[in-house]
């Protein structure tokens, strides 16, 4: 069975370059985030946890597409100082915490948000139950994030050998996701698999890889890493001009009957 072992990210420089390194750009971020309004509506949100926000990269989207407030929890306190760095938003806090003690009270929340975040987690069993206990009667989970079920579709298997064992590690199965939040009373709302484009050329992948901002990239040796980065540049010179690098993400809604 999978068991993540949490990164420190406030001892590693994963923060200074988290956000060129995972780059999206806002209209794709509001995109997601409206396919999951779509499946619950809008009327009933008026608090969202965005739970494991990093740098808030989601944050704003959030408010923006359901118009609600938005606590941002993150137990890095350097991704924190970020979050509030880069945000001013009235809608917006930003709580150091981890997701196994969520800072609100029982039944207070209408949904929590998690996008690429399951994979740090240590106990996500415990994270499902803090879920279920922050929300309220109807509330919903709405999960961004990799399985692994779909390891075989990230773009770097080849290039970095002992990636697949580190990805197999530490992502969690489809099934098992959904067994985890059907055993504490949620149904399964929706869930789609698509291609996400995540850079818009082997060059740009090749540069965002070299940051080291990817949190499985980030646990490799400096040698394999290093190699890695320079065969990803290799490929970058010969593949098609523009052809897009894509992974395969989960997108899961959970509703709390």
């Amino acid at each position: 069975m999978p068991q993540a072992t949490p990164m420190d990210y406030d001892q590693t420089t994963v923060p200074e370059s988290y956000d060129a390194g995972r780059e999206i750009s806002d209209d794709k971020k509001h995109e997601f985030i409206a396919r999951f309004a779509q499946t619950i509506g809008t009327a009933d949100v008026n608090k969202i946890i965005d739970l494991g926000c990093g740098t808030g990269r989601f944050s704003g989207a959030l408010a923006d597409i359901f118009d609600a407030n938005v606590l941002g929890v993150e137990p890095s306190a350097k991704m924190i100082e970020r979050a509030r760095a880069k945000h001013n938003d009235v809608r917006l806090r930003f709580h150091d915490a981890p997701g196994e003690a969520l800072p609100v009270e029982d039944s207070s929340v209408d949904m929590i948000f998690m996008s690429m975040v399951l994979h740090h987690l240590a106990a996500p069993q415990k994270v499902a139950l803090e879920c279920w206990r922050a929300l309220r009667s109807g509330g919903h989970v709405c999960i961004r994030n990799t399985v692994a079920d779909e390891t075989h579709s990230y773009p770097y298997l080849d290039v970095f050998p002992s990636i697949g064992a580190i990805i197999e590690r530490q992502l969690i199965s489809r099934d098992r996701l959904n067994g985890m939040f059907e055993e504490l009373g949620f149904k399964v709302l929706a869930g789609e698999t698509i291609w996400h484009e995540i850079a818009p050329s082997w060059e740009a992948f090749a540069e965002k890889i070299a940051l080291r901002a990817d949190s499985f990239v980030a646990q490799l040796p400096d040698r394999e890493f290093e190699a890695g980065v320079a065969a990803l540049r290799a490929h970058a010179l010969t593949a098609p001009a523009g052809e897009p690098v894509r992974l395969k993400v989960d997108l899961i809604v959970y509703e709390l009957e």
